[in-house]
């Protein structure tokens, strides 16, 4: 079973680091968790559906899992309420925290 969470994303201005355009539908890219900083879990890439497009203040809701959700190494711990993480490129495009957890 896919372990998904809902999660609050904002996404960092272009002042802030952040990429220049807002991304306005799903996507892929890696994730570090606050708690998890120094990679002790690896670098992992996450799927990101955003149910609505950011807001005019850069902030939406998505549910998010590990693209490799089905691989025993997957971090899946890591997606807990509460957790809160970035979401990279080459740099910083989006902080979040974790809502609540569905299987699906």
């Amino acid at each position: 079973m896919k372990k998904v969470a809902v999660v609050s994303l904002y996404f960092l201005s272009e002042e802030e680091g952040g990429q220049k355009s807002l991304i306005t539908g799903d996507f892929s890219t890696p994730i570090v968790f606050d708690l998890d900083k120094e990679l002790k879990y690896g670098l992992w890439s996450v799927v990101v559906e955003l149910h609505v497009q950011p807001n005019e203040c850069r902030n939406a809701e998505a549910n998010l899992y590990f693209l490799c959700h089905d691989s025993s190494e997957a971090p899946n711990h890591l997606l807990e309420p509460e957790n809160s993480f970035s979401l990279r490129t080459n740099k910083t495009i989006a902080k979040g925290k974790i809502e609540y957890i569905k299987n699906e």
